[in-house]
């Protein structure tokens, strides 16, 4: 009895351990384009929907399976979109909207694609198993004026903050974030024209540099 037991309690710890966000890992949204213009996707033409992108890295020390991270905006109840591959320390991932979509006729679900709102929307980052209780483990709000054509909203160079890129359609208004210059880089580490901080940047020192 005692050696079932043991057993027993083995498999239950592997599940949990196999279900847990792997030690190190430290996946994060850094970057997201609500309302492509251009064929982002490359598949040979523009669609609004399956040209969505959103980027994620992985900020931690360890690689990190993708297969329990999802996608879910604020109108939808369940997740949109499953992520998949494995990023190592540093690595940074594009998925489009083409992605989703596949994935939803795949799985029986409506294909709405990401289905980021160009009027704003909140974006989650969840982690769980399939089928399972699923954490949101990062949220990111972007306002209006960052979702219009081919502008992304991402992080600093080389830090925590948002910022909007605006290079391939300028935007003039008051509102914050402020129009940057700086042009999308999906898949890509975020960086503009050629200037990567070594260190963290403030959004006020960031601000102070472009306006």
């Amino acid at each position: 009895m005692r050696t079932l037991f043991m057993s027993s309690l083995a498999v239950v710890l592997l599940l949990v351990i196999g279900a847990a966000t792997p030690a190190g890992a430290a996946v994060r949204i850094t970057e997201l384009m609500a309302d492509p213009a251009s064929d982002w996707d490359h598949d040979g033409a523009y669609d609004y929907k399956l040209d969505e992108w959103i980027e994620v890295t992985n900020t931690g020390t360890a690689p990190v399976n993708l297969q329990d991270y999802w996608f879910r905006d604020e109108s939808a109840s369940e997740p949109r979109f499953q992520l998949t591959g494995v990023l190592d320390p540093g690595e940074t991932a594009v998925f489009y909207g083409s992605d989703a979509v596949a994935w939803q006729a795949a799985n029986g679900i409506s294909t709405a694609g990401f289905s980021l709102n160009n009027g704003g929307d909140t974006l989650y980052l969840m982690h769980g198993p399939a089928g399972g209780d699923l954490e949101i483990i990062q949220s990111i709000t972007y306002p209006d004026h960052t979702a219009d054509d081919d502008r992304s909203y991402g992080t600093v160079p080389g830090g925590s903050e948002w910022m909007l890129y605006d290079g391939l359609f300028p935007y003039t208004g008051t509102l914050d974030p402020p129009g940057s210059g700086c042009n999308p880089t999906p898949g890509e580490p975020n960086y503009c024209h050629g200037l990567v901080p070594d260190e963290d940047v403030s959004f006020g020192t960031l601000k102070a540099t472009f306006m």
